[in-house]
């Protein structure tokens, strides 16, 4: 019983002596090094990483790939945010440097997006990559603030010095091998707000630079590997136009931009830019701003820049906020990494699938191309045979004037359902380009001055607007049919020359338009159908006058000649018709005009008023000479007759000519005599009719239109009368 309490009493003391050292050590964590621990629990913090998926695939009706996202390799340069002293500043330089070299060795490049340039004569300049005014000072004050600059300005001279200065950049490397250091430096600083995250500065090498990289990884410190994926088009220049091309051009845009990327109002609203007052900003134009930096894209990011790639945005791309994966890392006080806490990996954007046949798109190229140089060949054979002929005369000796077959376009639509089958515009070229970068060659053969002809880059079978002659005559004969100005078996007898007839019973014979046959004979009682088998011009001249442009335009929106398709596609231009909005448009602005005779008008009519200056030697003031063309071109509001007090008035206003001299001088006639080029004219409806003057239609509109009637199969007598129903 003695032994029992002996060692319950032991045991007690042990247990208290366990109990005192525990307390003690807690009254030690808490009092003494409490603050020390509250410290550090404070300097981690939790960061946010977002990832974005993968780009979807472009698809033709098939299945088969047009465009899809790659797996690549980059470089990425991470800077250790605790190694921040001269010495490691240094380290990283010198690793950089390595980096540099090891990449360039395998015919790789490093990122360039350095501000700082040199021209030819050896001077260093800001080179912003932007023209707005209000973004060059943004971009001016990042980059002073991110580099560390105090001075209020700083030229790119002493910034180049300060730079290198500041990052060691070894003496002996040349403008351009130092700027590529300062290139990646550069991008440091300016995401130095989230330091925990690495800086690609080479994207798509090949496994020998990830390999070597990482077997001298010790002596390149802040180096790694990371993998992300490039947009591969392995079809090539095959189906180009319709697939279009992405660029990384993620900006501060308009909401018609997002827009056209299919974005709705409701998802770009939050991504709105608003000054410090809490007010939109607007850009020169009045429009509000958007940054599609809030909705999740990156710098890095590409953007559909054409064709699908860019009216499909919305749908394809993985960069958007909801396709975005989140990693959540603890870093230190100075941004280094601690550990992972968690990963939610991100979504891939959606497939789009086209209408198009692969296969019949490459039978379709290959015929358009095989048919324009043919075309060409034997442009050039008629020019070669005809000596010093008819050819020779027209270009005064020069016939490599002429121009000859180049370029064209062929669509091929499921008249059934209005799929479009294959659209081939020709020359193409490789949307691969554009990822991999321009070369100096492919930049010139694409925009250069050997492009100005071909324009490889736009899509003719939707961009280009041409006069359609007589394939518009079947048009103007329904719209005259259907609005009972004629009878389908009224008979107009051909007179050759049409002379305009108006309300008082006088005519117009001042240059009359006419048929295009003199044998004007074999036109004798045409009616409706006979005058499209004949194509008689003189029939559709009476047509025309009957209807009225009014009409004609009205016709031919119904029959879609002169409104949008709605092609998902960037580039559509809509076709025009005739009458004074189409001509000229007195409240539009010179830039919104349908036809180019306006600004054709208002040059001449700037050329004239500078002449009215020289003859008084009075000052020349380009821009008040501008605003005086514009408001006399806006005195055409149905008629210019009795308009010379006020074209008078505006010269005396605008220039300071005086009245009695403009009238003395003949100034009115002349100025007035101008203002008729933009005055639409009863000949000029005529001419309309059958699809000239003006009229402009697309290549895939005038193809739609005329698939509609199966020449091919029946009789024009019975295909008219049933398209007519």
């Amino acid at each position: 019983m003695k032994n029992t309490w002996s060692r319950f009493l032991i045991l007690s003391i042990v247990l208290l002596l366990m109990m005192s050292a525990l307390i003690y050590q807690l009254g030690i964590l808490t009092l003494k090094e409490g603050e020390e621990y509250a410290s550090q629990a404070q300097s981690r913090i939790t960061r946010t990483i977002t990832t974005s998926g993968t780009r979807g695939k472009i698809l033709d009706r098939n299945g088969l790939v047009l465009a899809y996202d790659e797996t690549t390799y980059n470089i990425d340069f991470l800077r250790d945010a605790a190694n921040r002293t001269d010495y490691y500043t240094a380290i990283y330089t010198e690793a950089l440097i390595k980096a540099i070299d090891i990449i360039e060795s395998y015919g790789y490049s490093t990122i360039d997006t350095s501000y700082l340039a040199m021209d030819e004569n050896g001077n260093i300049y800001y080179d912003w990559g932007v023209q707005s005014e209000a973004a060059i000072e943004a971009r001016y004050k990042n980059f002073r603030d991110a580099m560390g600059f105090t001075d209020e300005d700083i030229t790119a001279e002493e910034a180049y010095l300060k730079l290198r200065a500041y990052w060691y950049i070894p003496e002996d490397l040349t403008f351009e091998e130092a700027n590529k250091v300062i290139s990646i430096r550069q991008e440091v600083n300016l995401n130095n707000y989230k330091a925990y995250a690495p800086i690609t500065i080479a994207y798509d090498v090949g496994l020998e630079v990830i390999a070597e990289i990482k077997m001298r990884s010790d002596e390149l410190p802040g180096l790694q590997t990371s993998q992300s994926t490039t947009r591969v088009y392995p079809q090539g220049t095959t189906a180009a136009h319709i697939i279009g091309y992405l660029s990384r051009s993620v900006n501060t845009v308009t909401a018609s931009y997002l827009e056209n990327l299919g974005f709705s109002p409701d998802e770009y609203a939050s991504a709105i830019v608003l000054d410090d007052d809490g007010n939109p900003m607007l850009n020169d134009d009045g429009k509000e701003l958007y940054n599609m930096l809030k909705l999740g894209y990156s710098y890095n990011d590409y953007i559909g820049v054409s064709g699908v790639e860019s009216t499909m945005e919305r749908y394809l791309t993985g960069a958007t906020n909801e396709h975005k994966g989140v990693r959540k890392i603890e870093v230190n006080d100075t941004g280094s990494t601690i550990r992972e806490i968690s990963y939610v990996s991100p979504t891939n954007g959606n497939d789009v699938v086209l209408t198009i046949d692969l296969q019949l798109q490459k039978v379709t190229e290959a015929a358009l191309e095989t048919l324009i140089n043919k075309i060409a060949t034997d442009e050039q054979a008629l020019i070669a045979e005809d000596k010093d002929g008819k050819y020779s005369s027209a270009t005064k000796g020069d016939t490599s004037k002429i121009d000859t077959a180049k370029t064209g376009a062929i669509v091929i639509i499921d008249v059934t359902n209005g799929d479009i089958l294959s659209m081939a515009s020709y020359p193409s070229y490789d949307p691969n380009w554009f990822i991999q970068g321009l070369t100096t060659e492919q930049s010139e053969a694409l925009f250069g001055e050997a492009a100005s002809d071909t324009t490889p880059m736009r899509n003719k079978a939707i961009s280009a607007k041409l006069a359609p002659g007589s394939i518009f005559k079947p048009a103007t004969g329904l719209a005259g049919a259907l609005e009972e100005v004629i009878n389908i078996e009224e008979t107009i007898d051909c007179e050759y020359v049409y002379y305009y007839q108006l309300d008082d019973g006088s005519y117009i014979t001042t240059n009359p338009a006419h048929c295009w046959t003199t044998h004007y004979e074999n036109h004798a009682a045409q009616n409706l159908t006979r005058a499209l088998t004949n194509s008689c011009n003189y029939y559709f001249f009476e047509v025309s006058k009957r209807l009225g442009i009014d009409l004609l335009n009205e016709w031919s929106e119904k029959l879609g000649l002169s409104t949008s398709t709605g092609i998902e596609l960037t580039g559509e231009a809509t076709g025009i018709i005739g009458g004074q909005s189409a001509l000229y448009d007195n409240t539009a602005a010179l830039s919104e005009q349908k036809s180019s005779l306006p600004n054709l008008v208002y040059r001449q009519l700037k050329e004239r008023l500078k002449s009215y200056l020289a003859m008084r030697s009075m000052e020349i003031d380009d821009t008040t000479v501008s605003k005086c063309a514009l408001r006399l071109m806006e005195l055409r509001d149905g008629s210019i007759d009795g308009k010379g007090p006020q074209i008078r008035r505006i010269m005396s206003d605008e220039l300071g000519l005086p009245e009695g001299w403009t009238l003395a001088n003949n100034c009115v006639s002349d100025i007035s005599s101008l203002l008729n080029e933009i005055q639409w004219k009863p000949t000029q409806t005529i001419r309309a009719g059958i699809g000239q003057g003006i009229t402009l239609v697309l290549l895939g509109e005038t193809v739609r239109f005329a698939a509609s009637i199966p020449w091919k199969e029946i009789s024009k007598e019975t295909a008219f009368a049933i398209w007519l129903k």
